[in-house]
């Protein structure tokens, strides 16, 4: 067992098993070649086919990428964008979702224990969209507000105590699109 402390949370991560989620319906599946949807539909999550899913969160080596954030999005405390819709949306190439990818990668998904305070989430969320050679695109449900967290309708990331997730992945996510309009 790993305890890992800060910003005034603790929380213990098993380092044995991938963190397994409770389903959350609806669920959607988006395609690359589709593009991202107007709005989120209702959707709480996503939904994947691809084989190994239940162990990692995202293959290495994505031909390519997508990025959709969806509301609500706020400028000086005021809704400029409703709840689930589609505000942002950015193409990755190889190299991006590849790189992405490999972030995504180092994140550890092992199970949040222990007390975590979290700041109020809005419900924004964002879908991130892998497409590799041959298999069914992977979709991944980051829920970008609150206590974070990460994942692809198996297994997820939680944010608090997981320095991969907030420095890394958080700072990159931010750079290729940023979260709010």
């Amino acid at each position: 067992m790993v305890v890992v402390s800060s910003c005034g949370t603790t929380t213990w991560y098993s380092i044995v098993d991938p963190w397994k989620i409770p389903p959350r319906q609806p669920q959607i599946h988006v395609s690359l070649s589709a593009g991202c949807p107007a709005t989120l539909g209702g959707a709480l999550d996503v939904s994947n086919t691809s084989a190994g899913l239940d162990k990692k969160l995202v293959p290495a080596n994505p031909q390519a990428g997508l990025i959709c954030r969806f509301g609500p999005a706020y400028v000086n405390g005021q809704m400029t964008v409703a709840a689930g819709a589609l505000y942002r949306q950015r193409q990755l190439d190889a190299r991006q979702a590849a790189h992405l990818a490999s972030v995504i990668d180092s994140i550890s998904t092992a199970a949040p224990q222990g007390i975590t305070a979290c700041p109020s989430g809005d419900g924004s969320a964002s879908i991130l969209i892998f497409t590799h050679k041959g298999a069914p695109d992977v979709n991944l449900w980051f829920s970008d507000s609150g206590c974070r967290t990460l994942d692809n309708g198996l297994i997820g990331a939680f944010e608090p105590g997981n320095p991969n997730f907030y420095l890394d992945f958080e700072s990159l996510i931010d750079q290729l699109s940023p979260q709010r309009p």
